[in-house]
């Protein structure tokens, strides 16, 4: 018998137990007895803050969110015989309470007074099984709000993250073109992209930015750093993830219509609420455009849905859809042109994706110190490429995946948690160009089962330290021969790799939160991440013994508060080795099956990442951050050589040494004004037709990718209540650039819509 069903059975017989438990009505009453905390949210002048976002949460982990009502008000029910703490959060404003204790039966009243601040308190449920603040999570982790993303009138995920600390975006200049993101040095199959924690990733990591939506997201989540212990495979440099908004309140509704260059408008509604104890939430929405030269429109239609069921602290019922169907012309490069390949425009090609996340998930309190977790989710990927005869006519890609996830939290100590868990995890893949003797498409399954376990611990506010490892036990099922007789039977193949994950935080340095010189607080993270082989890997090799690519990640830093919490600084060193890196070795694209993949190379990167946030009045925000990175292709595994056309010294392609970019937002009443810009170094980029592959024509493939600067503002008028008026100037210089080569950015254009927002709830009193 296997390790892990050893432990799976194991695991099943711990989880058991509580239920049974709860046959006895007295002592499970006992276990679960609840206290109410109630209160009101202040802003800086003492009237009431509404709207306010709120946590509750324990030393070790946020338990629940809300929002204040129109009056500022809010309510928790939570288990008694703890103890929490209490932070709310508007733009600009945050505070957070002491310990509150809650005996059984009781209904506590605690205000909270906002000031200036600009401290990030928002609750982050990437960086660990289980919410955190996010000053708590030890972990280099950035967090941007939807007001954030609605100031930046941001339309995709790409756009946020371009602003972000130690993110490089590849983006091949149009909307709906294909876009990676590379990480701290990491490929841009290397991070695991959720939306509610529904893993989108195709089979082997794969991800295209370009469709993701920002309407109807809460916040967007980046924790920098390796997280496969936290998720098995495919964390291997980052975890981004879409959180959408919880229903709460009165039922409430928005919509959103803009219009503007290129023949580009945007359209989305939405909406929430909540009524004893069932809450939901929906967001509609779909960006087209006609682009800028032909075969270049496209169109994207996404939805988020979610529905939630709670009577008690005891039990909750949550189940999210995300839905994605998008088409896009491909008309191919049609600017550089170093090797002078260019043919013209395609006019015939084409992208389709049909994207589909569906989860449930369940929590059981069976006691006051054990806490149950269920998670069920279900991905589908549908792609279609249209693409002419001369290039290998129409072709397809399929990609199933089934993840079953079920944890034990239990609260060994009132600052100590632990946590222990198993997870399935089942992949198929299916494409037209990976087939059988008969030239028939098969599927091909890849199955993982991996028992997990984390522990929190926080001895005093000055001291966070997560440990935690998973086993991975991934099986790779046989592939049948190829009709070229290049791939012999390759047997099923089983890997067992270990990933453990630390994390500490140490607050060095109290601070007033009155005086110059704030808090101090020192961090440190480290990792390892596994990608396991894509489907071209897999199907283009004779190598029955293709292993996972491997992340050993770490970083160290220092966080300093400043003028009494209005401004955030923070500076953090990271270095990350990459080994068994799968590269393709011969090969013709008139005969693909004479590829074949090994795990021979290796790169590492290091570099620092400087970030700013002041908050130095309430209608000023200014952030800013800079990333400076030395990334470098390393000899292949056995040689002193690297992989051609690559040099052992050379960095990394489409990964820039200099990068960094600001943000200023200024609210006044009425009125918003915002200004973001974004500046990169230098890139080694790839020759836009062939790309590597140039070189095995006798052509240069490698070439210098210019820097750029980007510029842009936008502005925003409330005209009537809850009616907004916004419009945005995107590439105010007019920079002629191209993020990759051979794909023009957009040059100078702007957009321009109005925001509306209903609620049934009654407004907040003005004060008199």
């Amino acid at each position: 018998m296997r390790f892990t069903t050893v432990v799976f059975a194991i695991c099943s017989l711990l989880f058991a137990l509580p239920v049974r438990s709860q046959n006895k009505p007295a002592s499970g009453a006992a276990q679960t007895a609840t206290a109410k905390i109630v209160g009101t949210v202040r802003d800086p002048k003492g009237d009431p803050a509404p709207h306010a976002s709120l946590s509750l949460s324990t030393p070790t982990e946020a338990i629940a969110q809300s929002q204040s009502d129109a009056q500022g008000k809010f309510s928790f029910v939570a288990m008694a015989g703890k103890t929490y703490r209490l932070a709310a959060t508007l733009p600009g404003l945050a505070a957070i309470t002491d310990d509150v204790q809650l005996q059984s039966g009781e209904t506590r009243q605690v205000d909270l007074s906002l000031k200036l601040s600009a401290v990030d308190q928002h609750v982050v449920v990437s960086a660990s099984f289980g919410d955190l603040l996010a000053t708590e999570t030890a972990s280099s982790v950035s967090v941007v709000t939807a007001d954030q993303i609605a100031s930046r009138d941001a339309q995709g995920v790409s756009e946020v993250l371009r602003e972000l600390p130690g993110i490089a975006v590849a983006d091949t200049g149009r909307r709906g073109g294909a876009t990676g993101v590379f990480v701290r040095g990491g490929n841009s199959n290397y991070n695991l992209v959720m939306v509610d924690g529904i893993p989108l990733n195709q089979f082997g990591g794969d991800f295209d930015f370009s469709p993701l939506p920002t309407d109807g997201v809460a916040q967007v989540e980046v924790v920098r750093g390796a997280e496969s212990a936290l998720y098995g495979p495919n964390a291997v440099t980052s975890v981004v993830n879409l959180v959408t908004p919880t229903g709460a309140g009165a039922p409430h509704f928005d919509a959103l219509a803009e219009g503007g260059s290129f023949g580009t408008y945007r359209l989305s509604t939405g909406g929430g609420g909540a009524f004893r104890g069932f809450d939901w939430s929906y967001d509609l929405s779909r960006l087209a455009s006609a682009g800028v030269v032909a075969n270049d429109d496209y169109r994207n239609q996404s939805a988020f849905v979610s529905v939630g069921f709670s009577r008690s602290p005891r039990r909750q019922f949550v189940a999210h859809f995300f839905g994605d169907s998008n088409d896009a012309g491909v008309p191919g490069p049609y600017g550089s042109d170093p090797d002078k390949l260019f043919a013209g425009i395609d006019t015939v090609s084409r992208d389709k994706q049909n994207l589909f996340g569906y989860q449930a998930s369940e929590t059981e309190q069976f006691a006051s110190r054990l806490r149950q977790v269920s998670t069920v989710s279900v991905t589908t990927d549908r792609y279609y490429f249209v693409t002419p005869p001369s290039l290998g006519g129409d072709s397809f890609a399929n990609s199933l995946k089934i993840v079953a996830n079920t944890r034990s939290e239990i609260a060994l100590a009132r600052t100590d948690q632990l946590v222990a868990g198993f997870e399935y995890n089942r992949e198929d893949y299916k494409n037209t160009f990976v087939a059988d003797a008969n030239s028939t498409p098969f599927v091909l399954p890849r199955t993982s089962l991996a028992p997990f376990v984390e522990n929190r611990w926080n001895p005093s506010r000055r001291w966070t330290l997560i440990t935690g490892a998973r086993v991975d036990d991934i099986r790779t099922y046989a592939l049948p021969p190829d009709a070229f007789g290049e791939r012999p039977l390759l047997p099923a193949s089983t890997v067992v790799q270990v990933n453990p994950r630390g994390a500490i935080g140490y607050l060095l340095r109290q601070g007033g939160t009155q005086s110059t010189w704030g808090a101090t607080r020192l961090h440190a993270s480290g990792g390892t991440g596994i990608r396991p082989p894509d489907g071209f890997e897999l199907g283009f090799t004779n190598n029955p013994h293709l292993k996972p690519e491997r992340s050993i990640t770490t970083d160290a830093g220092i966080e300093q508060r400043l003028f009494g919490d209005r401004a955030v600084a923070d500076v953090t060193y990271f270095y990350n080795r990459f080994k068994d890196q799968i590269v393709t070795l011969g090969g013709s694209l008139q005969n693909l099956s004479t590829f074949t993949s090994d795990n021979l190379n290796n790169s590492r990167a290091q570099g620092v990442e400087l970030s700013l946030h002041v908050q130095p009045i309430r209608s000023l925000e200014i952030s800013g951050q800079y990333t400076w990175m030395d990334s470098v292709v390393l000899a292949l595994g056995g040689t002193s050589l690297a992989q051609p056309p690559f040099q052992v010294g050379q960095p990394l392609y489409r990964r820039p040494r200099n990068a960094g970019s600001y943000d200023v937002t200024w609210r006044r009443g009425r009125f918003r004004l915002n200004s973001n810009g974004y500046a990169r170094g230098w890139v080694l980029d790839l020759e836009p037709n062939d790309g590597a592959y140039a070189c095995t024509l006798g052509l240069p493939c490698l070439f210098r990718n210019h820097g750029y600067v980007l510029a842009n503002a936008g502005f925003g008028i409330r005209t009537y209540r809850n009616v907004e008026v916004f419009g945005q100037l995107d590439n105010l210089l007019n920079q002629k650039y191209e993020e990759v080569l051979g794909f023009p950015a957009y040059r100078f254009n702007f957009m321009a819509g109005i925001r509306l927002n209903f609620s049934t709830e009654s407004r907040a009193p003005r004060r008199q």
